[in-house]
């Protein structure tokens, strides 16, 4: 986990940047995110959380906690964000919390491929469950379709200029199927970028939709809900562009 930890202290201030500035706002994403929020109220914490886009948008900011693991991500949050919204450093293994504290916890944004190892991922809802109390709901945001993702070599995936500042994405995709990754090789240049160039890679973890059922089931929770995409609609397989699932801590 110490590599991953590393990797986002380099790769958090493009990602910030990508999401903030390069791509603009997915608007059914965040209503989804606003609209599970409003339904799930109570003591909430986002995992993951990074600079806190999608955390500073949640209803109720008192009751948000964000967890990070990346110094460089929670030191990019304005000063207003730290007065609204309670941040913690810390790795969703290991979760700083009292058991039963929490009615919500939320893994957005594909966060759950970002740990790499099967059992890391088990200890995680291990701890989610924990912390959660009896009945409270926890929702996971997952894309088994990385494993069908085609391989390309040095695809341009964006050149942005906007009043003077600069980033161009040059980026390879491959699959190792051997360690179960999805591998993203990925070159920044520009006059936004450190030094004007850096080169990133960034490792995910191919996860499949039964195999994130069934370590949610057995570690202490049921899933109540799977979805394949913002509106709701049922999951797919194939043809469903992600994996929504939301469960709950067992009640006994």
């Amino acid at each position: 986990m110490k590599t991953e930890i590393h990797l986002w202290e380099r790769y958090g201030p493009l990602f910030s940047l990508e999401e903030r500035d390069v791509y603009p706002p997915d608007m059914k994403e965040i209503q989804f995110y606003i609209d599970l929020r409003k339904k799930y109220p109570g003591k909430c914490m986002e995992l993951g959380a990074g600079d806190g886009r999608l955390t500073e948008l949640l209803p109720d900011g008192s009751q948000v906690i964000a967890l990070e693991p990346s110094a460089s991500m929670l030191g990019s949050w304005s000063s207003e964000k730290r007065k609204k919204i309670s941040r913690i450093r810390a790795i969703a293994q290991n979760i700083p919390l009292r058991n039963s504290t929490l009615d919500l916890v939320l893994f957005p944004y594909n966060g759950i491929h970002c740990i790499l190892e099967r059992n890391e991922r088990k200890l995680v809802f291990r701890e989610i469950a924990a912390v959660l109390k009896p009945g409270g709901k926890f929702f996971a945001e997952a894309c088994p379709g990385f494993d069908n993702r085609q391989d390309e070599d040095r695809k341009v995936r964006y050149d942005y200029n906007r009043n003077g500042s600069s980033v161009k994405l040059v980026e390879s995709v491959s699959h190792d199927f051997s360690r179960g990754l999805i591998v993203f090789d990925m070159e920044y240049s520009g006059s936004a970028v450190a030094d004007g160039r850096i080169d990133i890679t960034l490792e995910l973890a191919l996860i499949s939709a039964g195999e994130l059922l069934n370590d949610i089931r057995n570690e202490g929770m049921r899933v109540a809900a799977i979805w394949g995409d913002y509106d709701l609609s049922p999951w797919a397989s194939d043809d469903s562009p992600r994996l929504l699932v939301l469960a709950e801590r067992n009640k006994k």
